[in-house]
């Protein structure tokens, strides 16, 4: 081959990238040449697709496949100038693959080192690298980061087969917080169960990371999660949205999806937007309660024991310790000996409301759930192995619950 030949062969290759459309259940590629580096947009909407689990599936009545479901969804609307999304989505039978989505097709990011390759989604490398790109790819000024998987308050992305195939690997909050350092995030998101906890969300706001806004769920969630043709048609209509915007927008429009049939027959939805800078202040003064209370114990035992029966919820909660953290508060100032403690509970429950900045519950939740969940089990040994790496739990909520079983004794359940 003549050397102007072969040149122009490798031009070609560089100029390509995938182009690829769902189709019903089925995913076709052809050839697209490839756009030019994206100008400042205002924001950058970034979804960290985890489905390499028992996620991967046709759900619901109708047996919608689920990620292609969302995929749809996204590209119903595509990204514009001003704002820009990308996914990484891992499945069940396929490696991972990196696409900016547009109106009717997904680009494959083909110069993204992990598309292609059967990346390991809870390895917080993976997570870097994927911020990495897509903040070089595109610049912004905000950012909204989803993530797609299985939670808990401990873990916000589960891969069955990590590191290995058939070795799980789980992405802990410790591991996202590693990962997100030096990154700027006004709007986190975790499209999954149980992350909504005032654990979760104080790790985060004094992790010294840069997130404003953090989206989560203290309950379950059904597999319908957030609509993304709406909040993605929300952001590319109105891009001057401030994150405070943002986050209520999206608690909005799940709201208004769960309230549609058939999805309203999911009863285990809840969402809230929490605004992480409020949260510190919350959880000083929720420390201020529980430091007056301490060397009072004894005259205490029974409101905080009537507190935590009445502040229970249902669906599996009660099951793993965790109580609604405002019920919770509420149930103590009423319920209080001390009318000291009882105004003290009061300015916590004004932080709250400034805290959780926007709710969606179902009906079977209302008035069970404001946005926030506390770890308040029975007894001592069903305190999770990693609850005192958290600083919640470290900066007092344990020694306060060791004190409360010690005084209460061991055969009262509370």
């Amino acid at each position: 081959m003549k050397a102007q030949g072969l040149l122009a062969v490798i031009v070609v290759f560089v100029l390509t990238v995938s182009m690829v459309a769902v189709q019903g259940s089925k995913v076709s590629v052809s050839e697209k040449p490839q756009l030019e580096l994206d100008q400042t947009a205002q924001w950058r909407f970034l979804i960290y697709l985890g489905a390499d689990n028992n996620l991967d599936v046709k759900a619901g009545r109708f047996h919608v496949p689920v990620v292609e479901d969302d995929f749809r969804e996204l590209m119903s609307v595509g990204s514009t100038d001003q704002v820009v999304c990308y996914v990484f989505v891992d499945r069940w039978t396929a490696p991972a693959n990196l696409f900016k989505i547009h109106e009717g097709w997904m680009e494959e990011m083909t110069d993204f080192p992990l598309n292609g390759v059967e990346a390991n989604m809870g390895d917080p490398c993976t997570l870097r690298s994927f911020v990495e790109y897509s903040f070089e790819a595109t610049r912004a000024e905000h950012t909204v980061l989803m993530f797609w998987n299985h939670g808990s308050p401990n873990i916000i992305c589960w891969d069955d087969n990590g590191p290995e195939p058939g070795v799980g690997d789980a992405l802990t909050h410790h591991e996202v917080i590693e990962a997100l350092a030096g990154y700027k995030v006004d709007v986190m998101g975790a499209d999954e169960c149980l992350v909504g906890q005032i654990e979760v969300a104080y790790e985060y706001a004094v992790s010294g990371l840069e997130i404003d806004f953090l989206l989560a769920s203290q309950t379950y969630t059904g597999w319908r999660g957030y609509p993304y043709d709406q909040v993605f048609r929300e952001l590319v209509n109105d891009p001057s949205m401030t994150p405070r915007e943002c986050a209520i927008m999206f608690v909005e429009q799940v709201e208004i999806l769960l309230s549609q049939r058939p999805y309203m027959s999911e009863v285990v939805n809840s969402h809230a937007a929490i605004d992480l800078a409020m949260t510190r202040t919350l959880v000083a003064d929720f420390q201020a309660v529980t430091s007056l209370i301490c060397p009072e114990m004894d005259d205490f035992v029974q409101a905080l024991a009537m507190a935590r029966g009445r502040s229970t919820f249902q669906y599996g909660a009660s099951a793993i310790g965790i109580v609604d953290f405002r019920n919770f508060v509420e149930t103590l100032m009423l319920a209080s000996p001390s009318p000291e403690a009882s105004d003290m509970c009061a300015h916590v429950l004004e932080d709250f409301d400034l805290t959780v900045v926007a709710l969606q519950d179902t009906q079977a939740l209302e008035g069970f759930v404001n946005g926030l969940g506390l770890l308040f089990p029975q007894h001592e040994f069903t305190i999770p192995s990693y609850y005192a790496d958290y600083a919640f739990g470290d900066e007092g909520w344990i020694d306060f619950l060791q004190l409360f079983w010690d005084v209460r004794g061991p055969g009262e359940a509370a």
